[in-house]
């Protein structure tokens, strides 16, 4: 579903044609005619520059949250895992719902997985994530106390699928 590595989007964009470009967002869209997809190539982290790792990915994501989750943490590909945490890691006003669905469906998810997940998503240090996309908690919408409090609920999911509870 996401593809990260530099040289295999390179490969990717090439099998196919620029639909539409967004030089303000760097967001390109591009539509694959042997699968009739579209996908969309951008930086989640990087809104006026080109910062953190660009991906690639088909184009719309499930509307779910709860399926992209499932999606991703299940296939055989780790970098899924990676491209959704990245893309969440940007949208801190959603890490309570994220992590809620994390925390019920824990053990349909493989482990490794999920702890990528978490990792990328960056709730695990969230104001370092929160100053990297150049946000308050206040502008997220979370209390510092909020922070700690989904931190802490991260530790636990993980904690809880190493355990099998």
């Amino acid at each position: 579903m996401y593809i990260i590595d530099n040289k295999r989007q390179i490969e990717r964009i090439n099998s196919m044609v620029p639909l539409r470009k967004n030089l303000e967002t760097f967001e390109v869209y591009y539509h694959d005619p042997t699968t009739g997809e579209m996908w969309k190539s951008f930086f989640p982290k990087g809104y006026q520059e080109h910062k953190g790792p660009k991906l690639l990915r088909p184009e719309p994501l499930p509307k779910s949250l709860e399926l992209q989750l499932e999606i991703c943490l299940n296939g055989n590909d780790e970098t899924d895992a990676i491209g959704l945490g990245i893309e969440c890691s940007v949208k801190p006003e959603q890490w309570p719902q994220i992590l809620d669905l994390l925390d019920k469906n824990r053990s349909n998810y493989l482990r490794s997985h999920l702890n990528t997940f978490i990792h990328h998503l960056g709730v695990l240090d969230p104001l370092n994530t929160l100053k990297a996309i150049e946000q308050t908690p206040e502008d997220a919408g979370l209390s510092k106390d909020e922070l700690h409090r989904l931190k802490k609920q991260a530790r636990m999911i993980k904690i809880k699928r190493f355990l099998r509870l």
